[in-house]
């Protein structure tokens, strides 16, 4: 007696990875957020591989909470947002970088930028680099600390992000440094105003995520004396 093959239904988290993989699909959840950015095949991948690998540490890794499937594209619409606004030539440094949220992905969308993520708990800073290791990502450096950063620092001037390290209304004074060139804000619902001195509004803008949240994200210059 034969009997037919055994056919396993595709998981939740296997649909989603397998439609980030796609360029187009990815372009599209892009454009419905309010971002025109159009991905490559290579960018897509790379971004695929990264949900894909957080997934399988997240069963036995507390990495950052549960994964529901909107998350995955709330925070590609986040990193591509931050990439958005980037000062061109300067390295990104990532504060409290976590399961790779905005960094990791920035890193996978321009695997030609520096970036450095910061980090305290050893169990994430491994993941990072597993993920850094795994696509490739060679301009990627992972650094366990807190901010400010000595290590970092001393390569020079860089940008500075953080999605969720510190309160909105604390992060700028976090951020601010002899080499925080530039400050980027990333802001919900809460909309402090500005309260550094020496910094001006250098580039912004608006999107929403799943669930129609409204975003903005903001990227403050360092005033040149």
């Amino acid at each position: 007696m034969s009997y037919p093959p055994h056919v396993t239904s595709p998981s939740p988290l296997s649909s989603a990875l397998g439609e980030l993989a796609n360029p187009e699909a990815m372009s599209a959840a892009l454009s419905r957020a309010g971002l025109s950015a159009k991905l490559s095949q290579e960018q897509a991948t790379r971004v695929a591989r990264f949900f894909l690998t957080r997934a399988q540490w997240s069963k036995t890794h507390n990495l950052s909470g549960p994964q529901a499937l909107d998350v995955l594209s709330t925070d590609l619409v986040d990193a591509v947002a931050v990439a958005s606004i980037l000062a061109p030539d300067l390295p990104l440094s990532d504060v409290g970088s976590g399961s790779g949220v905005p960094g990791m992905l920035v890193a996978c969308l321009e695997p030609t930028r520096a970036v450095r993520l910061v980090e305290p708990l050893a169990k994430r800073c491994a993941f990072l680099r597993t993920v850094a290791h795994k696509l490739g990502l060679s301009e990627v450096k992972v650094y366990r600390d807190k901010w400010p950063c000595a290590a970092v620092e001393a390569l020079g001037p860089t940008q500075v992000v953080s999605r969720a390290v510190v309160s909105p209304e604390s992060w700028p004074q976090l951020a601010s440094g002899p080499q925080s060139a530039h400050i980027i804000q990333m802001l919900a619902h809460l909309r402090p105003e500005w309260p550094l001195e020496g910094y001006q509004l250098a580039s912004e803008v608006s999107y929403t995520v799943h669930g129609g949240g409204e975003r903005l994200v903001r990227r403050w210059a360092k005033v040149e004396e």
